[in-house]
């Protein structure tokens, strides 16, 4: 499918099953909503339109991103067990560097693929003390599948990981980062993402 095509293009260019709540209306599904209506609203902002309105844009989004995604707990999970064996500057270094490069890259993928999209909420379930929100795309000749894990903070739900189309960001990091390790090494991996970092800075999303 495309939107899993993308999504290995994210991760490439630096991404037991519970109980259903239920309740007048589920709150890590309303925050998913409001996410996404906000990132719907920059995307069809008409002052924001076209190639000049394309850097503000970028920027807003980013910013939301950032805001409601726990990219660091994304850099731990991505690594896995290497976590566990790295120095606290190695950590800090790489949690940087994988902030800046996920944060560039699904912000390039919500310029280039997010429209005003009509989005069915199927509900959620909580899977190994996180909530899954599981959600559907619906466009004139495609349904895409896509669930947000959110994880509990005392100030609300934060995003996690997104599965598009059954295909996992966090998975998908944790998969090309440890191939990079095991073929080359983890030094190798940071230098790769440093390359990376600097490219983002050089040139505009």
């Amino acid at each position: 499918m495309q939107w899993a095509r993308v999504l290995t293009g994210v991760v490439m260019g630096m991404a037991l099953v519970g109980q259903a709540f239920g309740g007048p209306q589920d709150v890590a599904t309303e925050k998913v909503r409001l996410v996404l209506e906000r990132a719907m609203d920059l995307q069809s902002r008409p002052d924001l339109q076209g190639e000049a309105g394309r850097p503000q844009r970028a920027k807003l989004i980013r910013q939301l991103i950032s805001e409601n995604f726990l990219s660091s707990e994304m850099a731990q999970e991505s690594l896995g067990e290497k976590w566990d064996s790295l120095k606290p500057e190695e950590r800090e270094e790489f949690r940087e560097l994988f902030v800046d490069l996920f944060q560039d890259s699904y912000t390039r993928m919500v310029l280039n693929f997010l429209r005003r999209e009509t989005v069915d909420y199927l509900g959620e379930a909580l899977e190994n003390g996180r909530m899954r929100v599981r959600t559907k795309i619906l466009r004139t000749n495609e349904h895409i599948p896509v669930d947000y894990t959110l994880l509990r903070k005392d100030n609300g739900w934060f995003m996690v990981d997104v599965i598009i189309d059954g295909v996992s960001i966090v998975r998908n990091y944790q998969t090309k980062f440890r191939q990079v390790i095991l073929s080359q090494s983890f030094d190798y991996l940071i230098k790769q993402m440093r390359l990376q970092s600097k490219a983002i800075k050089d040139s505009p999303t």
